[in-house]
């Protein structure tokens, strides 16, 4: 593994975080979501489906939310890549034995798959947590096949409106560690969550450093009601 940007070192050296709150992660994301986050993952999935998506890797795959959905797709095989083991157990506790499902304790620093191997990676709230994002996208690029595709769900606060852009940081600031805390009772996570998503780089950013990993067709959607984003990227 690389060594941890700013915020991740500050708060989460050894994956401790992400270990304590996997039995409550899952509720948790739909309580600070406002539900949204299924919204979210359905047009992610509508994305996947318009494409061919034979082997997908769901990169960061926490608990399996959607790892599972993705299993769904027809003729699909699906590997679950996460650092943390608490969140893998309980992906595969709630998966449990599945032909087209296989999880894989890894970083997207060092992906431990051949060149080539899937036609879709998928990310899902993910990249913010990389140690290196730059590496991370050049290792993701290696593993696809040539026409393959990155997609990223990911959250980004937008500036262009004032109201709005008072109201998330109202939210991430004062609602989102209060709300995390009370759910699963880990006031560390929530505030780190809280400083990675204002500390997130703009749209045109990320954007940017994927065309500089060497993806093509990169485009970005805001989804409603616009503080989620979904980033593509083609090999």
């Amino acid at each position: 593994m690389t060594n941890p940007t700013e915020i991740s070192a500050r708060y989460d050296l050894t994956n401790r975080i992400f270990n304590a709150i996997a039995r409550r992660y899952d509720r948790t994301n739909c309580i600070l979501s406002f539900g949204f986050n299924a919204m979210w993952h359905k047009k992610l999935i509508g994305e996947v489906r318009k494409v061919p998506n034979g082997n997908i890797l769901d990169l960061a795959c926490g608990t399996g939310t959607l790892t599972k959905k993705l299993a769904r797709l027809q003729s699909v095989k699906i590997t679950g890549l996460d650092p943390s083991a608490n969140m893998l157990s309980v992906a595969k506790k709630r998966l449990g034995t599945k032909e087209n499902i296989v999880f894989v304790k890894g970083y997207a620093e060092s992906l431990p798959f051949s060149e080539g191997s899937f036609a879709v990676v998928t990310v899902s709230y993910g990249i913010r947590n990389f140690a290196d994002m730059d590496a991370s996208f050049r290792q993701i690029l290696k593993v696809l096949e040539p026409g393959g595709r990155l997609f990223i769900l990911e959250f980004s606060l937008k500036a262009e409106n004032p109201a709005k852009y008072a109201f998330q940081m109202f939210y991430i600031h004062r609602m989102l560690p209060l709300l995390g805390w009370m759910s699963t009772g880990e006031k560390s996570a929530y505030t780190y969550l809280r400083d990675s998503v204002e500390s997130f780089p703009r749209t045109q950013e990320i954007c940017h450093r994927m065309e500089q990993a060497g993806y093509h067709e990169v485009t970005y959607k805001r989804l409603t009601p616009g503080v989620a984003v979904l980033f593509t990227g083609v090999k």
